[in-house]
């Protein structure tokens, strides 16, 4: 039977491919040793390889060793490879899940018109394999919106066209000719098949390689975005998103919260106490924030939020709901303790403010907080800061005091 594509050829090429990918996976494995997936794609390849060699030597093997053996051997590697997948999206690795497809594949191998049919034979592996690339696919799939990686729907789609490629020998084999024919030539169609398989192999996994790529990148990127302990945007995120906020919004309002003496609760409970105490009161903040604001902790002990579409007023009244849910938390320890908040309100009340201005009015307002006592909610007003700006001023140059509020140092 004429053949377009040479099969030996292409047999040979999928066997390389098999065993440079395994090869790969074990160096990259020996690499990185606490990887949780690369030994388990290892597993994959190894299986995958001894399919193959047994598989190809199927005209000198008897054939419950190269046919019954050899791709229950290729279906344990797709199960194997459906696990590193699992594996790499959260879940746990399951060997009876990865083995099941083998376990099927030998108890129906025992059924006569199995191993004696080769229609039966090519449908029953085709439905195996196409079974576990589809539900890869699925897993890949079922993390797209918590997780949307650029090459997550590349490598869903890759799965799909593979199982789609091995569901395609059973309606051949049963209404065209079937793989091998009695006198051992093969259809035309079986080189295809097994050329596009070759490649998808590779595709899947590159695709899953880029995967793991953009998980590391996304990762890093986050990790310089917020902050280690609170998980909040840092100093440096809130300031490039504050600038666009304050760019595209017209009348935004700032909020500038410092946790009242702070040191003395280091100093007092010790720094593990300390840092419970940002954990809470970050929580205690974050979950009273709508979608759409910017909570972030700008270092130490002092946060950030600022509000789009906000009035003055109505920042303040929120602010007064913080201060009072921060003044009944109650931070959990081997000696249970409360902490207090002081917050300086400024507003923004077009576009264009420069987020330097809005800080600094913020922080005005939060150092009468601090002289007023603390856990306290100050609006910074244009003539209250011009009288302070004034006695700052009149300081400098060692004229008399004036009767005016001062505009002293935040203590901690």
């Amino acid at each position: 039977m004429d053949q377009t594509l040479h099969l030996p050829t292409i047999m040979v090429v999928h066997a390389l491919i098999t065993f440079v990918s395994t090869v790969v996976t074990i160096y990259m494995w020996l690499r990185i040793r606490g990887s949780r997936i690369l030994p388990i794609l290892v597993v994959a390849g190894l299986a995958a390889c001894a399919a193959m060699l047994l598989h190809s030597a199927r005209d000198t093997l008897p054939l419950v060793v190269s046919s019954g053996l050899g791709l229950g051997l290729g279906v344990l590697a797709v199960g194997f490879y459906w696990q590193a997948v699992v594996v790499f999206e959260g879940g746990r690795l399951s060997v009876f899940k990865a083995s099941i497809g083998l376990i099927i594949w030998t108890v129906l191998w025992f059924i006569p018109i199995v191993h004696q049919s080769m229609e039966v034979r090519t449908s029953v592996l085709g439905l195996l394999v196409a079974g576990y690339c589809l539900l890869t696919a699925r897993e890949i799939f079922k993390k797209m919106r918590p997780e949307p990686l650029p090459s997550r729907s590349i490598a869903a789609f890759a799965n799909i066209i593979r199982g789609v490629v091995w569901l395609s020998p059973a309606p051949l084999s049963l209404f065209v000719a079937p793989a091998y024919a009695p006198d051992g030539t093969t259809a035309p169609w079986f080189a295809y098949v097994v050329l596009a398989n070759s490649v998808m192999i590779v595709l899947t996994l590159v695709a899953l390689l880029m995967l793991a790529k953009e998980r590391d990148e996304l990762r890093y990127r986050l990790a310089s975005e917020r902050d280690p302990l609170t998980n909040l945007a840092n100093r440096r995120t809130f300031v490039a998103e504050a600038k666009a906020a304050l760019d595209r919004d017209g009348e935004t309002s700032l909020l500038l919260l410092d946790i009242d003496h702070f040191k003395v609760v280091n100093d007092t409970h010790g720094h593990a106490a300390g840092d419970q105490a940002l954990l809470a009161f970050s929580r205690t903040i974050e979950q009273r924030m709508p979608k759409g604001w910017l909570f972030a902790r700008l270092g130490g002990e002092e946060f950030a939020c600022l509000m789009p579409r906000i009035s003055a007023q109505k920042a303040v009244a929120v602010a007064e709901n913080l201060r009072h849910a921060v003044a009944e938390m109650v931070v959990s320890g081997p000696a249970p303790l409360q902490i207090t908040v002081s917050i300086g309100v400024s507003e923004a009340s077009a576009r264009g403010v420069d987020l330097d201005t809005l800080l600094a009015r913020a922080d005005a307002a939060l150092y009468r907080a601090k002289a007023d006592g603390r856990n306290c909610v100050r609006l910074c007003e244009p003539a209250t800061l011009l009288e302070e700006t004034a006695e700052t001023l009149a300081r400098a140059v060692g004229e008399p005091r004036r009767a005016v509020s001062p505009l002293r140092r935040r203590g901690k």
